[in-house]
């Protein structure tokens, strides 16, 4: 698995950005023509598998990407424990870090609260992103904008219903407020999606609510026919573009977190995506949807009433404009 976002900020925080054996700053400062660079690494004490350096141990593989079993060390140090491994074993290793933790601590004037602080959000930042599935997001969003009418899993309706309080009773440290703005505009935006898509929704399966076709009626009545599929149709598009509201959300926590807490932060996996379809001509379509320019303001989501006005604007809908907009 790989290592998580607290424990690489307890890891590197803790050892000052430094090699736990020469003591070398890992991160080099940025230069005018190119982006900072990073000359260490975190190290397995017991390799990640079996047949790795100093591999043979009772450590499950999920222990093995711990921070207990981490040591961060430069590119030249880490090729230096691995290929001597009877010099480099794993008490002497565990040695050096408890050593060079405790210079840090002593040595380096080490800010324990922001320290404190950065793995405290780490965390809620881990729990938030398995929550709504980023990894999956392009997949479950998939149901709310594609086919005649939206759907959800019940199991993600009900991440979405359990997130939106989990993060208004977070005990938040105050320190970097861009990225808890950014989680309460989340929390706004799905409020109003799920409130939305409830208006009409109805369970298909064990597994689905979907929107529920509400202009299908048992009379013979075209006006009246009429008037409710146009209000499906409004509907449908309010749901589709809260969507991508929270899409848009979500993008806008990972920016933060890379802004404020890590840089690196999903950058292998980049953005996240939506997709969409199928459309007349039978294909689909993937968006990558984002605020923008003046969109990014501490409130990036106006709520309901004013986002029915300005979505249009917004780099991507899918509901149609009507006389009144």
């Amino acid at each position: 698995m790989p290592i998580t976002l607290k424990t690489h900020k307890m890891l590197w925080g803790r050892a000052a950005n430094r090699c736990a054996i020469c003591r070398i700053e890992l991160v080099m400062d940025a230069s005018e023509t190119d982006d900072e660079a990073i000359v260490g690494e975190a190290c397995h004490i017991v390799a990640q598998k079996e047949d790795g350096p100093r591999g043979q141990s009772p450590l499950t593989l999920e222990q093995r990407d711990k921070y207990a079993n981490l040591i961060l060390l430069c590119n030249i140090h880490h090729k230096q424990v691995d290929d001597q491994v009877q010099t480099y074993t794993v008490e002497r290793l565990l040695a050096l870090k408890v050593e060079h933790e405790s210079w840090v601590k002593a040595a380096l004037n080490f800010d324990v609260q922001k320290q404190r602080d950065d793995e405290l959000y780490a965390d809620y930042v881990e729990y938030w992103a398995t929550a709504v599935q980023l990894d999956n997001w392009i997949n479950w969003t998939s149901w709310l904008v594609s086919a005649d009418r939206p759907s959800i899993r019940i199991d993600m309706r009900e991440a979405l219903d359990e997130i939106r309080p989990w993060i208004l009773a977070r005990v938040w440290p105050g320190r970097y407020k861009w990225l808890e703005a950014a989680f309460t505009n989340f929390r706004h935006v799905a409020q109003d999606l799920c409130n939305t898509f409830s208006e009409h929704a109805k369970k298909r399966t064990d597994d689905f609510w979907e929107t529920e076709k509400f202009y299908e009626i048992d009379e013979w009545n075209p006006e009246r026919y009429k008037r409710l599929a146009d209000k499906f149709d409004e509907h449908v598009g309010l749901v589709e573009d809260l969507t991508l509201e929270l899409t848009r959300a979500a993008n806008y926590v990972c920016d933060m977190v890379r802004l404020e807490l890590l840089p690196s932060f999903r950058l292998r996996e980049g953005a996240i995506l939506i997709h969409a379809g199928p459309y007349p001509d039978l294909t689909y379509k993937t968006f990558r949807v984002e605020y923008r320019d003046d969109e990014r303001t501490d409130a990036p989501y106006p709520g309901l009433e004013r986002f029915k006005a300005i979505r249009f604007s917004r780099d991507v809908y899918f509901g149609e404009r009507t006389k009144e907009t």
